[in-house]
C-alpha cells in the first residue's frame, strides 16, 4: 500500500499541531486545573489581587476599544466615503503603528508627555501652567497610549468592509426618504458589522493581556502586568502559581470574547445576492473639504507621533529638563551595532520561523483546499486559532510544557530552537490565511488535468499551483516575518542570556532606563517592518490584479 504525499503532509502537520499548539495549551489548562490546583485557583478567585486587577483590566480594555472605535470609525468611513488628499499614502502610513509593538510608543510618550517631558516643559516655558501635568502616569496614560496605537486595527477592519458594501443598498435607503444619520445606523454600520466586531475584538483582545505597555508606565495594577511580574520575577513557587491562573483566566475570557463575537456575527446575514457596486467617491469643497482631511491627517498624525519622536529620542546625546535634545549623535546606533547578538538572534529565530510559517501554512492550506478529511478541519482551525491566542498564553504554556524537567519535551526547551519555533507557532496564521485564500481562488481544472496526463500531486503543487499563487503565499509569509520580529510578548517569556531578540533589549533597555539605546533599536525595527510591509503590499496587490 502506496501512501501519498497528501497522506504523509496531513499527518506531519498535524503532528506539529499536537506537538506546538495542543500539547502547550493543555499543559496550562492541566497545571491550574489539576485535583492538587483546584482549591487554591477558587480561593485566588475570591482574593483581592485577582479581583482589582481584572477590574482595572476590563475598566481599560473597555475604555481603549470605545476611545479606539471612536477615531478608528469615522477615519476610516471618511477615509473611504471621500476623495482625500493623498489617500494611498493615507492608507499605506495607517498600517505603521502597527507594525511595532505598543510599548514602543510608551517610550516616546514618557520623553513627549511625562512630568518633564517635552510638552509640560514647554507650557512651562510660556508660563501657561506653574506645575508639571500629570498627563500619563495613571491608567489614563495607558489607555491613552493604547489608543492611539491600537485604533488602525478598527479603521483598517472597518475600510476593508466598507470596500464590500453595495451602494445600492443605501441609495434604496435614500430613496425611501431616510437621512443621512438614519442611513448610516440602519444601513451602512450593520453591513460593516464583521469587520467593525473583528476590529473590537482585536482592540480589547490586545489591550487586555498587554503586559509591556503598562510596565513601561509603571502601571502594575492590571492582570497582564501582575502576571508577568509573578512568573518572571517571583522566585517563591506559590507566587508563580498565581501568575499562572491570571493568565488561564485571561485565556478564557479571551477565547469566551471571541466566540460571543464570531456568534453574533452569524446571526446575521451579510452576504449580497449580487456583486456589490462601490461607493464612488464623494470630491469635497470649500469649508467641508478642509475639515474633512484635516481630521484625517491629525488622527493619522497622532497615532504616528509616537514613532516618529522615537527618531529624536535615539539621536539624543545629552536631554535633560529641556523640550529637545541639547546633544545630537549616532552614538545609540553605534553602541547596539557594537552589540550584535539581538540582530544576529533575531534574524536567526525569524529566518527558521518564517521558513515553518512557510512550509506548514503552504502545505497545510493545499491539503485543507484540496481534499476531504477529518483531521483537515482540526489543523485549519487549530493554526487559525493561534491569532486568538495572546501571546501572554502562549509564553506561559510553552515556558511550562518545555521546562528542563520534562523528558524530550526539556531537551528541546533548553536550547534556543525552542525561540524560532514558538515564533513560528505564534505567527503562522498569517501564512496559512494568504495561502488559503489563494488557493480557493484557483481553479481546479489544470490540477486534474496533470492527474490525468499521470503527474504526481507533489510536482502538480510545485510546477501548477504554487506559481499561480505564489503572490499570496509570499504576501502572508512576509507578513509573518513582519510579526515574528516585532514579537515581544510570548518570547520574553522564554529567552535565556544570549537569547536576547531586538524587542526583548528595547525592553530591558527600557527597564534598565537607557531610553535613548531602546529608541535606537526601535527606530531600525520600524523602518525595517516598513520596508518588508511595502514588499508585502506589493506583492499582494500583484497577486489580485493577475
Amino acid at each position: 500500500m502506496r501512501i501519498s504525499f497528501i497522506s504523509i503532509t496531513r499527518v506531519l502537520i498535524f503532528l506539529y499541531v499536537i506537538l506546538f499548539i495542543f500539547y502547550p495549551l493543555a499543559y496550562l489548562i492541566i497545571y491550574v486545573v489539576s485535583p492538587q490546583s483546584i482549591g487554591e485557583v477558587f480561593s485566588f478567585l475570591k482574593s483581592d489581587l485577582f479581583l482589582s486587577s481584572l477590574r482595572n483590566s476590563i475598566y481599560v480594555s473597555i475604555l481603549t476599544t470605545f476611545f479606539a472605535t471612536l477615531i478608528g470609525l469615522p477615519y476610516a468611513y471618511i477615509l473611504h466615503r471621500y476623495k482625500i488628499f493623498g489617500k494611498n499614502f493615507v492608507l499605506s502610513a495607517t498600517f505603521m503603528p502597527t507594525m511595532v509593538p505598543p510599548f514602543v510608543g510608551a517610550l516616546s510618550i514618557i520623553f513627549l508627555l511625562g512630568r518633564f517631558g517635552t510638552i509640560n516643559l514647554l507650557l512651562l516655558d510660556w508660563k501657561l501652567i506653574d506645575r508639571p501635568i500629570n498627563f500619563i502616569y495613571g491608567m489614563h496614560g495607558v489607555i491613552f497610549v493604547q489608543t492611539i496605537t491600537l485604533f488602525p486595527w478598527i479603521a483598517i477592519n472597518v475600510y476593508n468592509s466598507l470596500l464590500k458594501l453595495d451602494r445600492s443598498l443605501e441609495e434604496a435607503a435614500e430613496s425611501l426618504g431616510a437621512n443621512p444619520l438614519r442611513r448610516f445606523l440602519t444601513v451602512t454600520l450593520p453591513g460593516i458589522t464583521p469587520g467593525l466586531m473583528t476590529g473590537l475584538f482585536m482592540v480589547f483582545s490586545f489591550a487586555f493581556t498587554d503586559y509591556a505597555t503598562p510596565i513601561v508606565l509603571g502601571q502594575y495594577e492590571l492582570l497582564a502586568p501582575q502576571a508577568f511580574v509573578n512568573i518572571q520575577q517571583a522566585i517563591d513557587e506559590s507566587r508563580v502559581r498565581v501568575g499562572t491562573y491570571m493568565v488561564f483566566f485571561m485565556l478564557i475570557i479571551i477565547v469566551a470574547l471571541f466566540l460571543v463575537t464570531k456568534r453574533y456575527i452569524s446571526l446575521k446575514e451579510y452576504a449580497s445576492l449580487r456583486l456589490p457596486r462601490p461607493v464612488e467617491e464623494i470630491q469635497l469643497r470649500g469649508a467641508k473639504k478642509i475639515a474633512l482631511n484635516f481630521l484625517i491627517y491629525f488622527a493619522l498624525f497622532i497615532g504616528l507621533l509616537p514613532h516618529l519622536f522615537v527618531f529624536i529620542i535615539s539621536l539624543s546625546r545629552a536631554w535633560s529638563f529641556t523640550p529637545l535634545p541639547t546633544k545630537i549623535s549616532l552614538d545609540n546606533f553605534a553602541t547596539i551595532l557594537h552589540e550584535p547578538t539581538p540582530f544576529i538572534n533575531t534574524a536567526l529565530y525569524a529566518t527558521i520561523g518564517t521558513l515553518i510559517c512557510f512550509l506548514i501554512g503552504t502545505f497545510g492550506a493545499y491539503v485543507v483546499t484540496r481534499t476531504k478529511h477529518p483531521l483537515n478541519d482540526i489543523i485549519d482551525s487549530a493554526l487559525s486559532m493561534m491569532f486568538v491566542v495572546p501571546g501572554i498564553v502562549v509564553g506561559t504554556s510553552f515556558l511550562f510544557a518545555f521546562k528542563k524537567d520534562i523528558p524530550i519535551m526539556g531537551l528541546l526547551g533548553s536550547t534556543w530552537l525552542i525561540m524560532p519555533l514558538m515564533l513560528a507557532t505564534r505567527r503562522i496564521t498569517y501564512t496559512i490565511r494568504y495561502s488559503y485564500a489563494t488557493y480557493v481562488t484557483i481553479r481546479r481544472s489544470q490540477e486534474e488535468a496533470a492527474y490525468v496526463l499521470g503527474e504526481k500531486p507533489l510536482k502538480t503543487l510545485l510546477k501548477i499551483v504554487m506559481p499561480n499563487a505564489i503572490y499570496g503565499i509570499l504576501a502572508g509569509t512576509i507578513f509573518s516575518f513582519i510579526e515574528i520580529v516585532n514579537e515581544l510578548t510570548a518570547s520574553l517569556f522564554l529567552y535565556k542570556p544570549g537569547w536576547e531578540t531586538v524587542t526583548i533589549q528595547m525592553f530591558v533597555k527600557i527597564t534598565a532606563g537607557e531610553f535613548p539605546i531602546s529608541a535606537a533599536y526601535a527606530v531600525i525595527l520600524f523602518l525595517t517592518s516598513i520596508i518588508l510591509a511595502i514588499i508585502a503590499m506589493s506583492i499582494a496587490n500583484k497577486g489580485t490584479k493577475k
